[in-house]
């Protein structure tokens, strides 16, 4: 009988022992670190500028002359693109001007691939005024816009001749 006294009391140290180890750890710890990252807001040209857009001449025979350029648009979000409405964007030679025109297409729709409506010939000073949107595929981030001009004369005399010139700037907003 002792022998069992024995074998229980030392059972109930061993069992009351290592509990009393096991609350003596301390609990585990945590520590958290919040983690962020921002993906910039991509809006880049290819390049400075568009490429120089020459139209030739315009003669009694031929009134209007037409030319476009492209290049490359960078994005990783819907935009839309505004225009130089101001007298910059005609064509003109001192007090001279012709009749300023121009329009935006791209390559792609929107829809598959990233890019718009092409939009309608509209005069220098009403040229994409409200903008146009350019909807952004997550699969594709460039679109390739097309600026396209149109010049027109009316009649052509000795003192409407000469070499007429303007700049159409293109901006690109966030939607």
């Amino acid at each position: 009988m002792k022998n069992q006294k024995f074998a229980i009391l030392l059972l109930l140290f061993v069992l009351f022992g290592t509990t009393v180890l096991v609350l003596a750890v301390p609990p585990p710890t945590s520590a958290r670190c919040k983690i962020s990252c921002t993906v910039a807001q991509i809006v880049e040209w290819s390049q400075e500028s568009f490429p120089d857009i020459e139209l030739g001449e315009l003669t009694v025979k031929n009134k209007q002359a037409v030319g476009e350029a492209s290049l490359k648009l960078y994005i990783n979000g819907d935009i839309t693109i505004v225009a130089d409405n101001s007298s910059s964007a005609e064509l003109s030679s001192g007090e001279n001007t012709l009749q300023t025109e121009y329009k935006l297409g791209y390559d792609g729709s929107g829809i598959n691939q990233t890019g718009g409506n092409f939009t309608e010939w509209s005069s220098f000073d009403t040229f994409i005024k409200d903008g146009a949107e350019i909807i952004h595929i997550p699969t594709d981030g460039a679109v390739e816009v097309v600026l396209s001009v149109k010049a027109s004369i009316e009649e052509i005399r000795p003192e409407n001749s000469g070499q007429y010139n303007a700049v159409q700037t293109l901006t690109v907003c966030w939607k």
